[in-house]
């Protein structure tokens, strides 16, 4: 099968006498083996192929010896496409000593049909049989294992032997055509089999031949052609369907394979190839629990079959339960090595998972092929550029050039790849090539994009007119004709670019995001969300208008159990989708109980396979529960996962501390460092678990091996003043920061050793350095705003409001600056003034609790209490754990002279007991009601 690309126990006499009776009687009524026999055999002329396989099975249990039996069942299965199940049937009809001259070419038949070509060789290349037409067949398939193998010589001379014991046969005529193409004259075969077809239009075989050798030459839609002709001959044929179906889904032809599919179902619907491809398309469809059931139940019927290996590892890897895939395309492999597709499979799953060195090594026996298949090399080259070596990936994408001079994929990347090392016109030189001599749209759209990033913008004009004129090409040039327009802040242009997207593709997802983007820019929130109506209205399962829709409604303010049901009911409806899953898994994790967070998480693994951000919402779910043990097994199956992600070591170390387990901690964290070890973040982890622990020197240490594994220079000096800050080391801290500093001139770092110069006491020294800063970076409004926040804690509020105001003219839309200037203002008692910057502030960030706090802070002390209460309200929405938000509400409540609703906030937060820090404030406000 050609694959297209992964009780009781009770004592009761009684009822033992009545199965004694109920045995006897089948043994003195049932029907005999040899009329099941007899039956299979009219049923096997009549081509009813599965029902010919049960009689054979039926006479089997009657009598095991029956090598007849054993015969024509393996014949039937190899016939429906069950090479595998049909050449074990035929081995032991061998065993049981069957005729020789029937059963060994249909043996060489089905090891040839499983690409087993090593095997033909070896186990039948010196088999002598007596029959002629035998002898023909088995040369035949000898032939073929020599084509598999590329051996031309072989083949043909397989061939003669077969056209000498049966002059004239037209399977081996059109073997013969298959080794002249071999040799390289692939139109020569082309004719030879279409004047087979002049003399013989009505065989089957003869279409297969020519589609075969129509795509070999490249012809794919030719060869469609043929093997829809082949079926058209013999529907009752299984090699028409196995040859037709996979070269329809390799194209992307669903429609098409849905309808071969269904002639095929008419032929044999109960048959393994129809299930197995049947499973195909639903894998391509997206139907992943469909698919999955279908290729689970057929590999429980053949376990060890190559092709059902191949097809659910790539359903596994599809669901992205990448090791369960790597284990059954692994298998694959084993069971038949030479297959170029579920090798590849295998090795871009293991690259998926992060695992580089797996991937090389399961890509060796195609990269020592001579020559190599090019998506061999490209892929090799992929996986050994993410190890950081890029000019051995450059010489792989030369090999896979000079294997496939027209590969677009090599081609594209050794332009890249020249671009990144600095010879940008020489890369894009390339590029505008490739793009001229192939119809694929990916070069050019390739070469746009990297013009776009260094403002080439008539360049990429250009390269968009020439995009413009290739088939398939003017949505998709459209489409970057607005980024361009975007890009040089030409608006009008931009929508007209994107609407004509639109006209031609109403349910276009990209260019509707793009509109919908700049009505909300245009501040018309109502005419974003209209448009994602309008998919949903053509298509109400499109997930990513859903989750689009609840974004808009996320910035829009809505309240929390708003977006709670809306998200509820976009999973209900569309079941299927990770992003929707994961939105409503996000909303989750922001109520205090993660339990349901938790529960959704759960559930999407099961649906969708082991996803990394499914995982790590589990895990953070559980974390969130107080229930860090299940938070480790999560994370440690996220590690397993993404070995190479750094987040995946610093959430399982999180686990583990959680959990009391310090030492497994860092066990951890040291383990990512040995895989990464030049990433910050696990060393930054180290430092802060060895500091909880009393540990300060080690810490220190961690922060010096970062130093000596840090590319950027300064990474491992801002740890290190980290570091001793925690101890108050504060002029080794400022040392470090200050180095730091020199290496990377960034806000960040500017801002650290400010505040450390000023916790030391250091005022002079702080004053001196940020008269140096804001006379070197006068526009660095993180350092002016920080410069307020500290005037804010020293309560010089003048100062404060003077920053906030320098920063804001810096960045007039920034919220946060917004909030902290009303803030300032109404800490002045100028709350009228203050309110004018809170109101902009939540406009401009609608979903952010803290700005809601503030607001309802100006409005109360405007004395506008019952407005106060609204926004407060708000704030509780959108952050409902956040217990002093609730203790803000009961204070405006009470201003507000609503002494129940405020009683019944303050009894919640009393319940809380230790939990909240301010029971006395609680108390306190409780005793005047």
């Amino acid at each position: 099968m050609p694959s297209p690309q992964k009780g009781r126990h009770r004592r009761a006499q009684g009822a033992a006498t009545l199965l004694a009776a109920a045995l006897l009687l089948g043994g003195c009524f049932g029907s005999s083996a040899d009329q099941y026999l007899k039956s299979g055999k009219a049923k096997l002329a009549a081509s009813d192929l599965r029902g010919a396989s049960i009689e054979f099975r039926n006479a089997l249990q009657k009598d095991a010896s029956l090598a007849e039996a054993r015969f024509l069942l393996g014949s039937a299965l190899l016939r429906q496409g069950d090479a595998q199940g049909g050449f074990a049937e035929l081995e032991r009809a061998q065993r049981l000593g069957y005729d020789a001259n029937q059963v060994v070419p249909l043996m060489a038949r089905a090891l040839s049909q499983q690409g087993q070509h090593g095997a033909v060789l070896m186990r039948f290349g010196e088999t002598a049989l007596t029959d002629p037409p035998a002898i023909a067949a088995l040369q035949l398939s000898l032939a073929r294992a020599h084509l598999g193998l590329g051996q031309a010589g072989e083949a043909e001379a397989a061939v003669k032997r077969a056209l000498d014991a049966a002059p004239g046969l037209p399977e081996a005529l059109q073997l013969q055509a298959r080794v002249v193409a071999l040799g390289g004259d692939v139109p020569a075969a082309i004719a030879q089999v279409e004047a087979l077809i002049a003399g013989h239009p009505q065989a089957d075989s003869n279409w297969l031949t020519l589609g075969d050798l129509q795509l070999a030459a490249g012809h794919a839609d030719a060869a469609r052609q043929s093997y829809a002709q082949a079926i058209k001959l013999n529907p009752s044929a299984a090699q028409g369907y196995a040859s037709l179906l996979p070269l329809q889904l390799s194209a992307g032809d669903l429609q098409g394979a849905t309808a071969t599919l269904a002639a095929l179902e008419k032929a044999d619907a109960r048959s393994m190839l129809a299930r197995y491809y049947k499973a195909w398309i639903k894998l391509e469809q997206g139907e992943l629990p469909a698919a999955q059931e279908l290729g689970e139940n057929l590999l429980k019927q053949s376990p060890d079959n190559a092709d059902l290996l191949y097809l659910v590892g790539a359903i596994e890897a599809r669901r992205n339960s990448l090791d369960r895939a790597v284990d059954l395309l692994a298998k694959a492999v084993a069971a038949a090595p030479e297959p170029l597709r579920p090798r590849m499979l295998l090795a871009q799953t293991l690259l998926r998972r992060g695992d580089v060195d797996q991937c090389l090594q399961a890509l060796q026996p195609l990269l020592k092929r001579e020559p190599a298949p090019a998506e061999a090399l490209v892929l090799a080259a992929a996986a050994t550029a993410r190890s950081g070596e890029g000019g051995k990936a450059e010489q792989l994408l030369e090999r896979a050039v000079a294997s496939d001079p027209l590969n677009v994929q090599a081609r594209v990347g050794l332009a890249v790849a020249r671009v990144g090392r600095g010879e940008v016109d020489e890369g894009l030189k390339q590029l505008r090539e490739v793009a001229r001599s192939t119809p694929e749209l990916e070069p050019d759209a390739t070469l746009i994009d990297l013009l776009m990033r260094q403002r080439r913008y008539d360049a990429a004009l250009e390269a968009i007119h020439a995009l413009e004129a290739k088939p398939e090409g003017r949505l998709v040039a459209e489409m970057l004709r607005g980024r361009l327009e975007l890009a040089r802040n030409n608006v009008a242009q931009a929508r007209e670019a994107f609407d004509a997207v639109l006209q031609a593709d109403g349910a276009n997802m990209q260019a509707t995001a793009a509109l919908a983007g700049l009505d909300i820019v245009d501040k018309h929130p109502e005419a974003a969300q209209a448009r994602f109506q309008k998919l949903l209205e053509k298509n109400p399962a499109n997930g990513a208008a859903r989750s689009a829709l609840l974004k808009l409604e996320i910035d829009r303010g809505a309240s929390s159990e708003q977006l709670f049901a809306m998200a509820r009911q976009a999973v209900k409806l569309v079941p299927g989708s990770r992003e929707l899953r994961l939105d409503l898994i996000r909303l989750l994790l922001s109520k205090p109980d993660a339990r349901e967070a938790a529960q959704v998480a759960q559930e999407s693994i099961n649906l969708l396979g082991e996803d990394a951000e499914l995982l790590a919402a589990l895990g953070q779910a559980q974390l969130l529960g107080g229930d860090a043990n299940l938070a480790s097994k999560s994370f440690a199956r996220l590690l397993a996962l993404k070995p190479g992600l750094p987040q995946s070591h610093l959430w399982l170390a999180q686990a583990y501390s959680r959990a009391g387990d310090a030492a497994r901690a860092l066990q951890v964290l040291r383990h990512g460092i040995e895989l990464l070890p030049g990433e910050p973040g696990l060393y930054r982890g180290e430092a802060l678990l060895l500091i909880a622990n009393g540990q300060p020197t080690q810490a220190l240490e961690a922060a010096r091996q970062l130093q000596a594994h840090d590319k950027t220079g300064w990474q491992g000096l801002l740890l290190e003043g980290d570091v001793f800050a925690q101890q108050e080391r504060y002029d080794e801290a400022v040392r470090a920061y200050t180095a730091a500093l020199g290496k990377n001139p960034a806000s960040a770092l500017a801002v650290r050793l400010h505040q450390t110069l000023e916790r030391a006491d250091k005022v002079d020294a702080a004053a001196a350095f940020e008269r140096k800063r804001l006379a070197d970076d006068p526009r660095d409004w993180r350092f002016i705003s920080h410069l307020g926040e500290s005037a804010l804690r020293a309560r010089r509020f003048d100062v404060a409001e003077a920053r906030f105001r320098q920063a804001l003219a810096l960045q007039p839309q920034n919220p946060a600056l917004l909030n902290n200037l009303a803030w300032v203002m109404s800490r002045q008692g100028r709350a009228a003034a203050a309110l004018d910057f809170a109101d902009r502030a939540v406009k401009l960030a609608p979903n952010q609790p803290d700005l809601w706090d503030t607001l309802a802070e100006v409005r109360a002390a405007s004395m506008q209490y019952d407005a106060a209460v609204q926004a407060q309200q708000q704030a509780l929405a959108l952050a409902p754990q956040n217990h002093l938000h609730r203790l803000h509400l009961a204070t405006y409540l009470l201003q507000a002279g609503k002494k129940e609703q405020a009683k019944a906030e303050l009894t919640r937060l009393a319940q809380l007991g230790g939990r909240f820090d301010r029971q006395a404030e609680v108390q306190r406000m409780l005793a005047t009601l």
